[in-house]
């Protein structure tokens, strides 16, 4: 077959968990033996890299044997991380579309590039959908208000009006009808959380939506498989994206508020786009020498990096769908302290593979780091438990996405 993936940014420029499960599948499926592509937005200014194509920037390229087109406009519209219609997107994907001729299309996020599904349903390509945030039904894409607070979605435009005032009602309503007309296209939609789904099946009840967790490449991961004394030191670790609503903030202010001595903070990764938060975590930070900023990491790094954190810290202060990092611990018998919400709740049981904490409160996360730093033992029962839990691999989601591209080919 002949599987077109569909990402908003994509390696080696980006590289937190949405890339990582395209790359993942694709790889995969490629090695089984069909034709893949990824097609990408970028925000590389190496232009010289690029072709001009009637307001666009194209360049292609291989990444780990995958063919790879990256695209962005020469000059970025105002709306580029919301809409849903540009003129120009549209043009290029129905050219390409045309030109290659694909079996169907994998979309794995569509900020940036959702007229490319529009082009696949005026073509009459078949595609499937795997949902891996809440950018469809929300402008936002967090399903966080304008005062910071959680919301459960927008309830056909009706609690952004109240929630978020300085949307347009009429805005919210075009972009509702226009995610659901894209999502009733697809021949299958697929999310990796219950949790995921439950909050599409609310905004749209006639959805059918399949659930196919992500898999893990065990290529690169490898089991901690150390044990604590009361005197030990405690390294806790953060990896993923430098974005306000992955929660950093909260974790640094809870180290600092417990002020240990035997206990440091380890940060890997990057602000994408958010320089400005990273310099508030380097002024939250201060000049702590516990704390230290470990830059980004490839993932042959990942199995070296959870070899030497004791108990990774996923304070994320939105609905995080399913954190590959979170996973990626677990695999290696790192326990988990994540917020008591969304997919991390459905996966983190106190006690059993790490502990969770109420979202957003930097003192019962501070509670929850004391209650391991003056007692570094507890976590030698808590990995003992997570060896008998088995986790999903990634050629068995390649294998469950493979089966039902060969159900949606023959129904096209």
């Amino acid at each position: 077959m002949m599987i077109l993936y569909i990402v908003h940014e994509f390696y080696p420029e980006f590289h937190t968990g949405t890339e990582k499960f395209v790359l993942n599948v694709s790889s995969s499926v490629q090695k089984n033996g069909n034709f893949v592509q990824v097609v990408a937005y970028t925000f590389s200014e190496e232009r010289e890299k690029f072709e001009r194509s009637e307001g666009l920037l194209v360049r292609n390229y291989v990444y780990r044997s995958l063919p790879v087109v990256v695209l962005r406009h020469q000059t970025a519209p105002i709306d580029i991380h919301s809409y849903y219609e540009n003129q120009e997107i549209y043009k290029f994907a129905r050219e390409f579309l045309q030109k290659k001729r694909y079996d169907l299309l994998h979309i794995g996020h569509l900020m940036r590039l959702a007229p490319f599904a529009k082009a696949a349903l005026d073509l009459g390509i078949p595609y499937v959908f795997t949902l891996t945030d809440f950018w469809m039904i929300c402008p936002k894409f967090t399903l966080q208000t304008s005062a910071g607070s959680l919301c459960m979605g927008p309830e056909g435009a009706a609690a952004c009006g109240k929630l978020c005032p300085e949307l347009e009602p009429a805005f919210v309503k075009s972009r509702l009808a226009a995610g659901k007309e894209i999502l009733a296209g697809a021949k299958a939609v697929v999310a990796p959380s219950k949790f995921l789904a439950a909050v599409f099946r609310n905004e749209f009840p006639d959805l059918n939506i399949q659930i196919i967790p992500h898999g893990l490449d065990f290529q690169y991961l490898k089991s901690n498989s150390k044990r604590y004394e009361q005197s030990d030191k405690i390294v806790f670790g953060y990896c993923g994206g430098l974005s306000p609503h992955k929660g950093l903030h909260v974790l640094l202010k809870a180290f600092r508020e417990l002020n240990p001595a035997n206990a440091e903070v380890r940060v890997y990764g990057a602000a994408f786009h958010d320089k400005a938060y990273f310099r508030i975590l380097q002024q939250i930070a201060g000049d702590d020498e516990r704390i230290k900023f470990c830059g980004t990491y490839t993932e042959e790094q990942v199995g070296e990096i959870l070899a030497n954190i004791d108990v990774i810290i996923v304070p994320s202060v939105w609905y995080e769908n399913y954190p590959l990092i979170l996973h990626e611990a677990l695999a290696c018998n790192v326990p988990v302290v994540a917020s008591n919400i969304g997919g991390m709740a459905e996966k983190i049981k106190d006690s059993a593979n790490g502990f969770t904490f109420q979202v957003g409160d930097e003192k019962d996360l501070a509670g929850k780091l004391k209650l391991i730093v003056d007692n570094p033992r507890i976590l030698n029962g808590i990995k003992e438990r997570m060896r008998h839990v088995s986790l999903p691999r990634v050629e068995e989601e390649a294998y469950l996405y493979e089966r039902l591209y060969r159900t949606t080919g023959s129904q096209s």
